[in-house]
């Protein structure tokens, strides 16, 4: 039994490491977002999806353990584990600091869901602001005459 604890705690212990990092990425997502360093956006959205892949692993490992020894296999059934554990003291440290960490990568990401619809915003303004046919110059030939709506260059014969 102990061997196997000491399986589930090395899961939650990862679990919170994990999170940490997701949260790191999160947050380096933020400055490239407020800097608006857009490109560089790619290479943390790849990590931040092979991290999510493992913090999902995790998840469904910790969720296995749960229900195996008659927790449910969710948020309440760790919360219930810790309850009937509170010599695992460890254990529930790292399940805190995940829930905990938890919370900041969703406050996170709820703000940079925000920076990037304001980006996006911007970016739809700046294009509806070159495509609108209102805005266009009425620019005159050399013959004084307005140039046909389809031919806007400026004439550098006048």
């Amino acid at each position: 039994m102990a061997e196997y604890l000491a399986g589930f705690l090395e899961i939650i212990i990862q679990e919170a490491d994990f999170v940490e990092r997701f949260v790191r990425l999160l947050e380096q997502e933020k400055v490239l977002l407020t800097e608006g360093r857009t490109e560089a956006l790619v290479a943390a959205v790849k990590d931040k999806e092979q991290l999510a892949a493992k913090l999902n692993d995790l998840t469904q490992r910790r969720g296995r353990y749960l229900a195996d020894n008659g927790f449910a296999p969710n948020r309440a059934g760790m919360e219930s584990w810790s309850a009937r554990h509170p010599g695992q003291e460890q254990a529930i440290a790292a399940w805190n600091r995940t829930l905990a960490l938890a919370a900041r990568a969703k406050e996170l990401n709820r703000l940079n869901g925000q920076l990037i619809e304001l980006h996006m915003q911007y970016t739809g303004q700046a294009l509806e602001i070159l495509l609108r046919k209102e805005n266009r110059l009425d620019l005159y030939g050399p013959d004084g005459r307005s140039t046909a709506s389809g031919d806007r260059r400026i004439d550098d014969a006048v």
